[in-house]
């Protein structure tokens, strides 16, 4: 029996031993999970860029004393897109805007109504300094879209004085 026991326990040695070197296997790892993709961000809405951040048309500001008018003439062009004319005691503006339109200065926001693209101020009307005293520039937009963003300058206020 000694030689049965021995047999037992050199075999179950010798499959220890074996049992040792032999790989476990192992469960495979799972692939790793997709990385959640993150929406692409919506573009901001394009902001509105108001009267004050436009950029200001280009041109300049002609006065004639003979005429009493100021006129702002776009660069190469002879037609102005503005014209303030004392006439009467009262200032004729001129335009190519039409219906009643929203003139935006830095002291506010008022309404001119044109008719046929012509509307008359009296000379003593507040939204005639408001244009001439407005900071830097002054807009004038229509309903319909139009919209002119004009530079403040002296012949503005010339024409406005030849009317009081």
């Amino acid at each position: 029996m000694k030689r049965s026991a021995l047999r037992y326990v050199a075999t179950a040695a010798l499959m220890m031993a074996l049992a040792g070197c032999a790989a476990i296997p192992q469960p495979e790892a799972p692939p790793p999970a997709p990385r959640p993709v993150a929406p692409a961000p919506k573009p901001a809405p394009l902001p509105t860029v108001g009267w004050e951040d436009r950029a200001v048309d280009r041109g300049a500001w002609r006065y004639d004393a003979a005429s009493r008018t100021a006129a702002f003439v776009p660069t190469g062009s002879a037609n102005p897109l503005l014209t303030m004319v004392c006439s009467g005691g009262g200032i004729r503006l001129t335009s190519a805007l039409d219906g009643t339109v929203s003139l935006r200065t830095s002291a506010g926001t008022d309404q001119i109504r044109f008719d046929g693209g012509n509307a008359t101020l009296p000379g003593r009307d507040p939204r005639l300094d408001r244009i001439a005293f407005s900071r830097g520039r002054f807009a004038l937009e229509a309903p319909g879209g139009g919209a002119l963003t004009l530079p403040v300058q002296a012949e503005i206020g010339r024409v406005i004085e030849d009317c009081r």
